[in-house]
């Protein structure tokens, strides 16, 4: 399961992202491991009522059973609040808590296909298309439903190589749809590559799209376990773990 680290690793703040879109608390940290190793680690916060630390992890677990690319570590880590404060300014919704539930994962070296020069872009993004794990990740994002991939959260390292991040908006239907105060528009690289490919290109996307389904049950099976754990962990209610836990298991 996802390991789940005490505010003590949280060791110390290390700036924010270029963009930090409409969650002003991501932001980069150095954590420790279980086995005292340091990360460089992307540090997600949320409101306590949110379903980000499930959704996040879940996906986590998932992508291990695919062998998806990812990331090369993450964990949930509470937060030292007192000593974040000192270098973003928080809002009402951590007013009074001594530390926040956050899903963290290590600093991928790759850049977004639309960083830099941008009459560059669409050629970059073009080329991140026909990479094979690119149809292996919309192949997931998919059958996972998340509602908000797009090219600018996955990664190119310089090996050519394409990492996806952000994975909170998975399962979107079954946790998120109607819940909240707020609403996702779709996106996503199965849409994108109909806008960036050929006909040609785009058929051959879809068809291996669609030969990595036949993956996705045993994944599923493997990661059932692990998953319903971290549930059961994360929502001591058992009423609502298991309400939850039917949700994600009918879905996917």
């Amino acid at each position: 399961m996802i390991p789940l680290l005490p505010a003590a690793s949280w060791r110390e703040f290390r700036g924010t992202p270029p963009k930090t879109g409409t969650n002003q608390t991501v932001h980069l940290a150095t954590v420790e491991d279980g086995t005292g190793k340091l990360h460089r680690c992307y540090v997600k916060m949320c409101p306590s009522h949110w379903m980000t630390p499930i959704t996040e992890s879940v996906a986590w677990i998932l992508s291990a059973e695919l062998s998806l690319p990812r990331p090369q570590f993450a964990a949930l880590i509470l937060v030292p609040l007192d000593k974040l404060s000192k270098h973003l300014k928080l809002d009402q919704h951590w007013l009074g808590q001594p530390q926040a539930l956050a899903f963290c994962a290590s600093a991928v070296d790759g850049k977004s296909p639309t960083q830099g020069w941008q009459w560059l872009a669409p050629l970059r993004t073009k080329r991140m298309f026909k990479r094979p794990e690119i149809a292996r990740i919309a192949a997931f994002d998919l059958w996972a439903d998340n509602q908000d991939r797009n090219t600018s959260n996955v990664l190119i390292e310089r090996s050519g190589n394409c990492i996806p991040i952000d994975n909170e908006f998975i399962l979107y239907r079954a946790l998120w749809e109607g819940k909240y105060s707020f609403s996702i528009s779709l996106r996503t690289l199965l849409q994108e590559s109909k806008l960036r490919l050929s006909l040609t290109e785009y058929q051959r996307f879809t068809v291996e799209m669609g030969s990595q389904a036949k993956f996705h049950q045993t994944a599923f099976a493997l990661a059932k376990t692990k998953s319903q754990q971290l549930v059961n962990t994360l929502l001591p209610d058992p009423v609502q773990a298991s309400s939850s836990c039917d949700l994600i298991w009918s879905h996917l």
